[in-house]
């Protein structure tokens, strides 16, 4: 067989009466870079097809869409796919083609469980081939709910060390609870259960972390710091913060509205307050990534405090979690999926990203300033593979 990689979306003639989801193939936006590969034999029809995307700077590709007239011609491609990935990996200086396009270092299949092309056999070949399918994540967005039509399985594939600790995927209900999402995250992890598998309770939890933390719409560093020590009454798993500036935070929507910008500056300021008499320590510098991913590989979970414009284009302050390092790439949680541009769970729960990518994103405000919330382990045990 041969194949042939292709930028864009373009779903071979000859397989378009065999796909149950021609439509997907379509809506992929040109920022989530997608992209096709197909195999055939010789000169031959396209045997099999696979439309992948990724968000830029991060380093995944993800496998939206598979046609394929039989269950060899799968094996096929989930083999190229495989390759071409590896091949990436090999010849890549770090950075890719562009700096958009970092080196994968993770490979995704996500199959829309109502509409699977995932037939029992083809699922012994993943597994084979060194897929893991991955645990169902906490029931919260559409694409983690089993009853609901957009929910998807994973399949996940490193082509070198995989991570050795996860947390449990839970995705932001609401446009501004990513800081509470991240907190909670870092509390499930580390030993203060709060989610639950069935998600009877999760919006709630959800919600009531976020009006513990929140200065009203955003959740600042101290604030989620507070908040977490609140949750448990541990020494050993104190946050800390570091935040480049002493000044308050998150607040560049309130420059023309004094009153409500006193307000936060009020809020802030008790914050401060509350952190010296739980213990907080908080240092006022820049952190560099490589200090960022020390701590990970230290053993603690860190809330980052990014700009998601690169990563989705939207130029929105946010949290996500880093909770390992695989290669050099810093592993993090995105509370937020934005299904709307075709994203699921998948590409969230696991998200590779480089320094460089880190670094660029790892930043907010005018003058810029770089926050992050380290939650400790409190000695938990674990060890790494690598």
């Amino acid at each position: 067989m041969t194949t042939n990689w292709a930028p864009g979306a373009h779903l071979p003639d000859e397989l378009a009466d065999r796909s149950v989801r021609e439509a997907v193939w379509r809506s992929v936006p040109e920022y989530w870079r997608p992209g096709t590969l197909s195999v055939r034999v010789d000169d031959g029809p396209a045997r099999a097809a696979a439309l992948t995307m990724s968000r830029p700077w991060a380093a995944y590709r993800k496998v939206v869409d598979v046609v394929a007239d039989s269950d060899e011609a799968f094996a096929e491609l989930i083999l190229e796919l495989q390759v071409e990935v590896s091949r990436a990996a090999d010849t890549s200086d770090g950075a890719g083609a562009t700096n958009a396009a970092p080196r994968p270092a993770l490979l995704l299949i996500e199959d829309l469980a109502a509409a699977s092309f995932l037939t029992p056999a083809r699922q012994d070949h993943l597994l084979a081939a060194g897929f893991v399918h991955e645990p169902p994540p906490v029931p919260s967005v559409p694409s983690t709910r089993p009853d609901d039509p957009a929910a998807v399985d994973v399949w996940s594939w490193w082509p070198e060390s995989r991570p050795v600790r996860s947390v449990p995927y839970y995705g932001q209900t609401t446009e501004v609870t990513c800081g509470a999402v991240t907190a909670l995250g870092a509390l499930h992890a580390t030993g203060t259960g709060s989610f639950t598998a069935d998600g009877a309770d999760n919006h709630a939890t959800e919600i009531d972390f976020w009006r513990q933390a929140t200065n009203l719409p955003a959740c600042d560093p101290i604030g989620l710091a507070v908040a977490a020590m609140r949750a448990h009454s541990d020494p050993a798993r104190t946050p800390r913060v570091i935040l480049s500036t002493d000044a308050p935070v998150l607040l560049e929507d309130f420059a023309d509205r004094p009153g409500e910008l006193r307000l936060r500056e009020d809020l802030q300021a008790d914050e401060r307050r509350h952190a010296d008499l739980l213990g907080i320590p908080i240092e006022h510098r820049w952190v560099d990534i490589a200090e960022i991913a020390d701590l990970v590989r230290a053993g603690n979970y860190v809330g980052i405090l990014i700009d998601l414009t690169a990563l989705i284009n939207d130029p929105s302050p946010h949290w996500i979690l880093a909770y390992d390092i695989v290669g050099e790439e810093l592993v993090v949680s995105d509370p937020w999926v934005d299904a709307e541009n075709g994203e699921t769970w998948a590409d969230t729960f696991a998200l590779p990203l480089p320094p460089a990518t880190v670094d660029r994103v790892a930043r907010w405000g005018d003058p810029e300033y770089r926050a992050i919330v380290v939650f400790p382990d409190g000695g938990r045990s674990w060890a790494r593979k690598d």
